[in-house]
C-alpha cells in the first residue's frame, strides 16, 4: 500500500527596514514538517527584541505562488483568524503561530513567516 505524506518548508524571511536599517532575526520552530493527511500542525515564529513588529504568514504553491495568508498588527490579533483549515494565532508580542487540526495532501505548501516594522499593503 503506497502511503502518502506532507511536506511543509518553513522558511524564514527577513526583512531589513530601508528608513530603520534594522535586521530583523526570524526563528521559526520547527523548521521543516513532513506530516502524513490528517495530522496536526503547529509552527511558531519569533522575532528577536524589537518594539512591536508587524507579523506575516504567507504561503507558496506552485499554482499560485506567494499569497499573504495571515497578518497580525498587535498581540491577540491576526487576519483573518483562519484561512482553510489552518488558523493562526499571536499570544505573544514577538512571536505568531500557525496551526492546522488535521492536514490533507490538497494543503501542501511552503509557508513563511515574515516580519516589518510599518505594515505591508495587500
Amino acid at each position: 500500500m503506497a502511503h502518502s505524506c506532507l511536506i511543509f518548508c518553513i522558511l524564514a524571511l527577513q526583512y531589513k527596514s530601508t528608513i530603520c536599517v534594522q535586521l530583523m532575526q526570524v526563528h521559526q520552530t520547527p523548521k521543516e514538517l513532513i506530516l502524513s493527511p490528517g495530522s496536526s500542525l503547529k509552527v511558531s515564529c519569533s522575532v528577536n527584541d524589537t518594539d512591536y513588529p508587524n507579523l506575516y504568514w504567507y504561503q507558496w504553491t506552485p499554482a499560485a505562488g506567494f499569497t499573504l495568508a495571515f497578518t497580525s498588527l498587535s498581540v491577540g490579533s491576526v487576519d483573518p483568524s483562519s484561512k482553510g483549515p489552518f488558523k493562526s494565532q499571536r499570544p505573544e508580542k514577538l512571536q505568531i503561530d500557525l496551526e492546522s487540526d488535521a492536514v490533507s495532501e490538497s494543503d501542501s505548501a511552503v509557508w513563511y513567516c515574515a516580519a516589518s516594522l510599518h505594515s505591508i499593503p495587500d
